[in-house]
């Protein structure tokens, strides 16, 4: 009998609480951060210098990897490292076999791989290639020596570069960057 009495108790209780989800009264979307889309009227042509430095290299099957504005990040020592998106990339250039040995991890850190990276026609550097997710897109990550080439091009944010793929020695990566400067 006692809990026959309590129940029309709660159901007061409840028809007095007069908190209610708030709805939106106006019906304006809400707004989202718009990311700014660097569209390129035209892609420039390599070099015939930085061409010919592939070439005396045994480069072959040259490819455009990606035209990108440099960001605050890609420049940042303490980020140090110049990131790729997978979705903006013009051409994968990574084979099957590296995509596996760049998806593995040793002790909770990606396995890299090193690769040759020419810049400024003349100069070379050996860079590790990693392939982290930031927010929710893969991302190629140019890391160990990158702030040293920063430092050497005088790259800033707001210039523009082209990376560049290219196979040598039996299908050795490399990868060569052309500063374009600010558009």
């Amino acid at each position: 009998m006692h809990l026959a009495k309590t129940v029309p108790n709660v159901e007061k209780e409840k028809s007095r609480n007069t908190r209610k989800r708030k709805t939106p009264t106006s019906s304006a979307p809400t707004r989202r951060k718009m990311v700014k889309k660097t569209e390129y009227p035209s892609i420039p042509e390599m070099s015939d210098g930085m061409r010919e430095r592939i070439m005396e290299m045994g480069g072959r099957e040259i490819h455009l990897v990606i035209q990108k504005q440099v960001q605050h990040t890609d420049i940042s020592k303490n980020h140090g490292r110049l990131s790729l998106p997978i979705n903006k990339l013009r051409f994968d250039f990574t084979t099957e076999e590296e995509k596996k040995l760049l998806d593995e991890q040793e002790n909770k850190n990606k396995k890299g791989m090193n690769v040759v990276m020419i810049y400024d026609v003349g100069r070379e550097s050996i860079i590790c290639l990693k392939k982290w997710k930031i927010g929710s897109s893969d991302t190629y990550c140019l890391m160990t020596q990158w702030n040293k080439l920063v430092e050497e091009t005088a790259l800033k944010a707001g210039e523009h570069i082209q990376l560049w793929c290219f196979r040598k020695d039996e299908a050795q990566l490399c990868l060569a960057m052309v500063k374009l400067g600010s558009c």
